[in-house]
């Protein structure tokens, strides 16, 4: 090599090491961006009880969508969506109990009771419509359990009759094992609808009624979601919620909830009688069957329905390199949780607030330095619907699916071990995304990456509970950041005081760096892992992810 071809040579090294340390500096200011303390009020907002849990679809939820919108501007994000706007409507339908036209009566020697809905009695989660009438079978617990040495139904005839159970909360050493046996008292219900039963009537748990009744609570009134314009059914029968499910509300069978004075009307039972049958049960003491003569119920249950919006809330940073932007890393959380359930509120600050807290910072860090891809950000709706909103993002989405690299999913981040983290979904479509992953937590991370929730077949399923779900379902490879479940998990204790901010803040600068290394990659991620999925694209929503089908 001659001396000007050696000049040449060494000003396009230092060149390229002057662009590189550019580039890494860049991205150190980026990281440095990322602190915890900028978290917290974030945090402390969302999940204070003024929002009520931000249940879907509720005003709580549409102020903290206007709140994310305005938080995603202030931070130099652009609006993404056809309109101009910072929202994405989903549309759905809701279905009501009507509490003017359904109520309970009770018949007793030609004289009659009506009983309001709410106050004396409700409906569980999946309300039916009809009007059943027929009389009363008492069957103590309603479990069948021959193999425990417990049958509650004995030789008695079901058929037509509406049978009465009790629900309580049996000690951890009771016969029937409640821990262990779990589905076997949550499907007592279906069991007598099995054997006959026109109807259902459960006289709620002792707990519940002396919650009630100390705040003088009537019943929730639940409401059942129909999102008609999303595809969750990967081929199989629709789920509950599913635009598929209209045919359950008028299955013939319902099923009601009743207070406790109520239940001692219906069955004619004197003071302290019900008390006592409740202490026999947690004892390990069978009390039914018992027929009840002279007494009939007629249930009549009519349904409202109505159409409302929810709303993802997506936003963008367009990308540095004038080709490469027109692909795409997405980052996602989701905003809403479980609202209130008679009085009780689940703030939900972990889940999820702490996604889209960690959300903010990485928007503050991708302001210091984008990569040459194009990053958009989606604070998904009714994840804990079903992952609603990121099924509707995907199957309508504002870009072209085919031109997104990765999802990046944020989703409780900020318990447990901070110096841990598992990753759903990582190695699912493409080596790539967990090779990034690793290599970018090598670089002063250092958390511990753990897989064990990664396969399909796990019995907690958890590969398909968050919002990385639909992204990988439409061949896009997809990741999610899951700091593990708690005691608090679904549970009022789910508050901000609880929250580490240090975890938060690893986290988030563990996908920002993520996301700047698969933005910078001169292509999109290989798809490589699934022989099913070679290109990403709505062709992909029939592949059956569930493992009976292909062993996943």
């Amino acid at each position: 090599m001659n001396n000007r071809r050696r000049r040449i040579f060494l000003a396009a090294v230092l060149a390229v090491c002057a662009m590189s340390g550019a580039f890494l500096g860049a991205q150190s200011r980026g990281l440095k961006a990322i602190r915890a303390d900028d978290m917290k009020f974030a945090v402390k907002f969302l999940s204070a009880p003024e929002f009520r849990g931000r249940g879907t679809p509720s005003p709580e939820l549409d102020i903290a969508a206007r709140y994310i919108a305005l938080t995603a501007a202030s931070l130099g994000l652009k609006p993404l969506m056809p309109d101009g706007a910072f929202t994405q409507d989903v549309p759905v339908e809701i279905t009501t109990v009507s509490p003017t036209r359904s109520y309970l009566r009770l018949a007793v020697d030609g004289r009659d009771r009506r009983f309001p809905f709410g106050g004396a009695f409700g409906v569980g989660r999946y309300a039916g419509e009809g009007d059943i009438t027929g009389s009363l079978v008492f069957l103590g617990l309603g479990v069948s359990a021959k193999d425990l040495n417990w049958d509650d139904y004995g030789s008695v005839d079901l058929k037509g009759k509406i049978a009465v159970i009790m629900d309580v909360s049996l000690p951890r050493e009771h016969p029937l094992k409640p821990e262990e046996n779990r589905r076997l008292l949550m499907g007592r219900a279906a069991v007598a609808r099995d054997r006959g039963a026109a109807a259902v009537v459960a006289i709620i748990n002792e707990e519940r009624e002396k919650r009630l009744a100390a705040d003088d609570l009537p019943f929730d009134s639940p409401r059942r979601l129909r999102f008609p314009d999303v595809d969750t059914s990967m081929g199989k029968p629709a789920r509950p919620g599913s635009a598929g499910e209209r045919g359950r509300e008028n299955s013939g069978f319902l099923q009601v909830e009743v207070r406790h004075a109520v239940a001692a009307r219906l069955l004619g039972f004197g003071h302290g009688e019900l008390e006592r049958l409740f202490a026999d049960v947690r004892g390990g003491k069978r009390v039914g069957p018992k027929e009840i003569p002279g007494r009939k119920i007629e249930i009549v249950l009519r349904l409202d329905r109505r159409r409302e919006k929810t709303e993802n809330v997506v936003a963008w940073a367009e990308g540095r390199d004038p080709e490469l932007k027109k692909e795409y890393v997405v980052i996602g959380s989701h905003y809403d949780h479980l609202g209130t359930r008679e009085g009780r509120i689940f703030p939900g600050a972990d889940d999820n607030v702490s996604g889209v807290a960690a959300m903010f910072a990485i928007a503050r860090a991708v302001a210091v330095e984008r990569p040459k891809r194009s990053i958009v950000f989606v604070w998904h709706t009714a994840e804990e619907r079903g992952l609603i909103g990121a099924y509707y993002f995907v199957e309508h989405c504002p870009v072209p699916v085919e031109k997104i690299s990765a999802d990046l999913n944020l989703d409780m981040i900020s318990r447990n071990d901070p110096g841990h983290i598992f990753l759903i979904g990582a190695n699912k479509l493409s080596t790539e995304l967990d090779e990034s992953i690793q290599a970018m937590n090598s670089r002063g991370l250092r958390l511990k990456l753990d897989y064990q929730f990664e396969d399909p077949a796990h019995r907690e399923r958890l590969f398909f509970r968050s919002d990385q779900f639909p992204y990988i379902r439409c061949g896009i490879p997809g990741v999610w950041f899951f700091g593990g479940t708690t005691e608090d998990y679904h549970r009022e204790g789910d508050i901000e005081p609880k929250v580490s901010y240090e975890k938060m803040e690893k986290v988030a600068r563990l996908a920002y760096l993520v996301a700047m290394d698969i933005g910078n990659k001169p292509a999109l991620l290989r798809l490589d892992l699934d022989p099913k999925i070679t290109e990403r694209g709505k062709r992909n929503l029939s592949v059956d992810w569930r493992p009976s089908a292909n062993g996943r």
